[in-house]
């Protein structure tokens, strides 16, 4: 199994100069705390003892004292606060950069509501880790060395009697960090449903509203939202448990020190001076102490967020080598040796199929649902890598392709047809984003669109919304054609882009696509089978196999599979 590459660590490494100068102005500042206490504590002493204190010999050193811990806190939260900044923008971005190139199956097969979950809330965690638990759990560690080392100095056996109790504070916390994590791992899950629900209303409202499913959806918010709450229960209830044994905990080493302290000043063995300095290190120190563990606890959440977030950044890359040109010296433009594909080990999509597309033709592919066709289309434009066999393009291999200069020579124009909540023109544009308005309206004209967008209230600035909502079916359809024409490609891939309107719409955009068609390589997935009655030669597939090829003339003579097909449909198909 191939090792998982831990980024978030790397990028914590990468800037860790920023953190270790951040750990050195802690570790002054701490050694500051102390002498200034050693000062104060000399200085009570030597007032108990009747001796004079002049102020002009212990008041300097300890101002300047003071300045330099306000100075080293202020350089030390810096630091701090510069190395989170790094570390957590070097990630988000690292996190942005890898989906626009990360194999299409994993966006595919992942949840969209779980992805989106990943790159905000769970970015949000992982940046509080460097915000809050890190500093903190470092400052505590540093802290801890040098006032157990301070107050060893004062009396060995204090120190001891110190730490005996911490032992118990170490096991709870580590008990508490476990079942935090996981109660942790549950709610991202749970919150992952709660908002792919959300999704779904809001995507499909029409239909929720329609089949009057309003009710159901809201049940299932519903449980799905009491699930969350249950967890967090649990959360709480253990979150505050920690804050209460902590509490608890914190105190027990400020009791049994007290009581051996002053056994000690009876005795002899302590200065009151000595007592009093002991006493301020002592509050900071069992802070500190008790601070490590909890901190753990505090980066439970973050680290499963961290994980979540880590799995986006070690799923493979979409296949893409260095060709940008292919071979300039052939006519083939598409070659397909014995292809196979299938999405799991258990079911096969295509089973060896060959074709050649020579320059300048136009062929179409037909068959039953699930015979393989949309697979082509995806395998084509390098949405997935064949299992088996060989695909070329401009007669090359497509893994050798860097994918973007392979698809710059294709253009899709699909069924379900994608529009951004941008303006017309942008959405039109997005086919060459260097196109002028001039271009962007004359492939409106060719795309039979630009009438329909001069009648609206801003024409070409007017809004789509979301996912073009404010268009029709077919307006849309003609939209994504104006982008297909813009962008000029030389192979254009056709997915039954007539298959859903009506016929007056189906008109319009078979003007459309005759104008898009010209001068190009034309590959059609066809569900009227009267839009592709000129094709050069016509792909009937079945069981994932090529079972029948010809011109339409020709299919219809041999009486086969197509013939079936076109009599079955014909009748039900509107004239044109």
């Amino acid at each position: 199994m191939k090792k998982r590459k831990r980024y978030f660590l790397s990028y914590m490494m990468q800037y860790s100069y920023l953190l270790i100068g951040g750990v050195v102005c802690v570790c002054l500042l701490n050694l500051a705390i102390v002498r200034g206490n050693s000062v104060i504590g000399s200085v009570i002493d030597e007032m108990l003892s009747g001796n004079e204190v002049r102020l002009d010999v212990f008041l300097p050193e300890f101002i300047a004292i003071t300045a330099a811990g306000f100075a080293l806190a202020f350089l030390g939260q810096l630091l701090a606060g510069l190395y989170s900044v790094k570390v957590s923008g070097t990630y988000r971005k690292r996190v942005v950069q890898k989906l626009y190139h990360i194999e299409y199956a994993y966006l595919k097969n992942e949840n969209t509501a779980t992805i989106i979950n990943k790159i905000n809330s769970d970015m949000a965690e992982a940046e509080s880790f460097l915000q809050y638990p890190l500093p903190m759990l470092i400052s505590d560690i540093t802290a801890v060395i040098i006032y157990a080392v301070y107050i060893g100095s004062m009396n060995l056996s204090l120190l001891i009697v110190m730490l005996v109790s911490y032992p118990a504070v170490f096991w709870i916390a580590g008990t508490l960090v476990k079942k935090i994590s996981v109660l942790s791992g549950t709610y991202r899950a749970k919150s992952d449903a709660i908002t792919g629900i959300a999704q779904d209303a809001l995507s499909g409202i029409l239909v929720l509203r329609s089949f009057g499913l309003e009710d159901y959806f809201q049940g299932q918010m519903q449980k799905a939202t009491k699930a969350l709450v249950d967890n967090e229960e649990k959360r709480t209830r253990l979150s505050n448990t920690a804050i209460v044994v902590r509490n608890m905990i914190q105190w027990l080493p400020n009791i049994i020190c007290a009581v051996y302290c002053v056994v000690l000043v009876g005795r002899g063995v302590f200065s009151l001076g000595s007592l009093l300095a002991f006493i301020v290190v002592l509050g900071k120190m069992v802070q500190s102490f008790v601070g490590i563990p909890w901190c753990f606890v505090d980066a439970a959440g973050n680290i499963v967020c961290i994980k979540r977030i880590e799995e986006i950044l070690n799923t493979p890359d979409e296949i893409s080598g260095d060709e940008t040109e292919g071979k300039t010296d052939t006519d083939v433009i598409i070659s397909l040796k014995d292809l196979c594909f299938a999405y799991t080990q258990d079911s096969t999509v295509l089973d060896g199929v060959n074709l050649t597309v020579r320059a300048g033709e136009n062929i179409a592919f037909v068959g039953e649902s699930g015979g393989g066709k949309s697979t082509i289309f995806n395998l084509l434009c390098g949405f997935y890598a064949p299992k088996s066999g060989s695909y070329k393009l401009y007669g090359m291999e497509i893994s050798e392709w860097n994918a973007q200069a392979a698809r710059e020579r294709l253009a899709l124009v699909s069924q379900n047809v994608f529009l951004f909540p941008a303006t017309v023109a942008e959405n039109v544009g997005y086919g060459n984003p260097d196109a002028t308005q001039e271009e962007i309206v004359e492939a409106c004209k060719k795309a039979q669109i630009h009438d329909f967008i001069m009648t609206l209230p801003q024409g070409y600035q007017t809004i789509t919304g979301e996912r073009g909502a404010l268009l029709s079916g077919g307006q849309k359809q003609r939209i994504s054609i104006a982008r297909a024409i813009l962008k000029n490609a030389p192979v254009l891939l056709l997915d039954e882009p007539t298959s859903a309107v009506d016929v007056e719409t189906e008109d319009l955009i078979q003007k459309a696509l005759e104008n898009v068609m010209e001068g190009r390589t034309c590959i059609t997935i066809a569900h009227r089978l009267s839009t592709i009655q000129n094709a050069d030669c016509i792909y009937v597939l079945s069981g994932g196999k090529i079972v029948e090829k010809g011109t339409h003339t020709e299919l219809l003579d041999a009486g086969g599979v197509y013939a079936k097909m076109y009599r079955m449909k014909h009748s039900s198909e509107p004239a044109n």
